[in-house]
């Protein structure tokens, strides 16, 4: 292996693992030591009197009253089902966009799936296009640089994404009280919106960050369809704004099919 593809493929194997694919979304949270999640997570606070109805695993309409129960449901949600999960991140000064990120993962049966990573803004970016796909034969990377140089990676190189879906769902369920403000239908599923109503906790992903505002979208399944979270800290000594936010989609209809290049890199 060249001294460049050996670099090439540390540089990925770092892209992928700090964005996370399903807890892709962190790439670049406040706290580098991740959440373990346990089976007592903290609780919300509950009327006095009165027994909350149950929406959904470890939530009430008084809010997040089991973290770990309900990040648990969630990923129990996606076992053995395709879908589609996207996120994206900016992160800005006051005027000034550093970094945006964005990424795909088509997941198929199996081992079937499409990740896709892409960033742009004025921080360097040593891999602002990367594409991953797999099969039940094949692994391999696209990865395509800003002077347009095109480079391919096979099984023995090729990076490969997270797959557990927990997807950053338990770090922001657990980090500060939460309440649930409202019901919405779509596609003729009820969600719930669960909001954050305080600062994170000092032992959470997120303790010492500013601003801090999250919304989800849950079902009663305890699926977490969506969220959005904001917050501001510090990066390399600088106050910067970071803005992240998770979908999944297209549960059971997603299909994975090999991109062209795929099959003209295969001839």
């Amino acid at each position: 292996m060249t001294k460049r593809k050996f670099l090439s493929a540390i540089l990925i194997s770092l892209l992928i693992l700090s964005a996370g694919c399903s807890g892709m979304t962190n790439t670049s949270g406040p706290n580098t030591t991740a959440n373990t999640p346990n089976t007592t997570s903290p609780s919300s606070a509950e009327p006095e009197s009165g027994n909350p109805s149950q929406l959904a695993p470890g939530l009430t309409e008084a809010g997040v009253t089991d973290a770990w129960a309900l990040a648990q449901a969630h990923r129990d949600s996606l076992d053995n089902v395709t879908y589609t999960e996207r996120s994206y991140r900016s992160v800005h000064t006051n005027e000034t966009l550093l970094q945006n990120v964005s990424t795909t993962l088509m997941r198929g049966h199996g081992e079937r799936y499409i990740y896709e990573f892409r960033t742009y803004g004025t921080e360097d970016a040593p891999i602002p296009n990367l594409t991953v796909f797999r099969n039940d034969s094949t692994l391999v990377q696209r990865i395509s640089y800003e002077n347009g140089t095109v480079a391919y990676t096979g099984p023995e190189n090729a990076a490969t994404p997270q797959t557990e879906q927990y997807g950053n769902v338990y770090s922001i369920l657990s980090a500060s009280n939460t309440t649930v403000v409202r019901s919405v239908e779509r596609n003729s599923t009820t969600l719930y919106q669960v909001t954050s109503v305080g600062a994170p906790s000092e032992s959470s992903t997120y303790a010492g960050v500013s601003n801090y505002e999250m919304s989800a979208l849950v079902d009663s399944d305890g699926l977490v369809h969506e969220y959005e979270l904001s917050y501001r800290t510090t990066r390399d000594g600088q106050a910067v704004n970071i803005a992240d936010s998770l979908r999944f989609t297209h549960l059971g209809e997603t299909v994975v099919q090999p991109p062209e290049w795929v099959v003209e890199v295969e001839q």
